[in-house]
């Protein structure tokens, strides 16, 4: 049974009644009736706002996974894992520099210049 079967058998039981009530009775009912339908009608008009946020704060107090030990861990895990990415950036930066600055100023042996692997991959790329 959905919500429209329910309204139409509330509101058939609720009309079923109405021939033995007094006319004073039954206007009060009707204007009850009425009023609560535009109140109805008023709380189903969009609200614009961040209920969105209320909403989140209550998702992560009550949930049992997002306790205050596991978002600590999960924020340490984060951050360490920009510190390793970081690092590893700045690294391999300094170590390009390095060879540039080598290369530029001829500190580096012959060997360095030479490929032994560049003549086998011309080989295997002609084949």
């Amino acid at each position: 049974m959905n919500e429209q079967e329910l309204a139409g058998k509330i509101v058939h039981r609720l009309n079923a009644g109405l021939g033995s009530i007094k006319d004073g009775t039954s206007y009060q009912l009707q204007s009850a009736r009425q009023a609560a339908l535009d109140r109805y009608r008023e709380a189903a008009a969009p609200v614009f706002g961040l209920a969105w946020a209320g909403d989140l704060a209550f998702r992560i107090s009550h949930n049992r996974f997002y306790n205050t030990r596991n978002l600590l861990a999960l924020g340490l895990l984060i951050l360490s894992l920009i510190s390793i990415t970081y690092w590893q950036v700045v690294i391999q930066a300094n170590d390009i520099a390095d060879i540039d600055v080598n290369l530029l100023t001829d500190d580096l042996p012959i060997n360095a210049y030479l490929d032994n692997n560049f003549e086998a991959w011309v080989k295997r790329s002609l084949q």
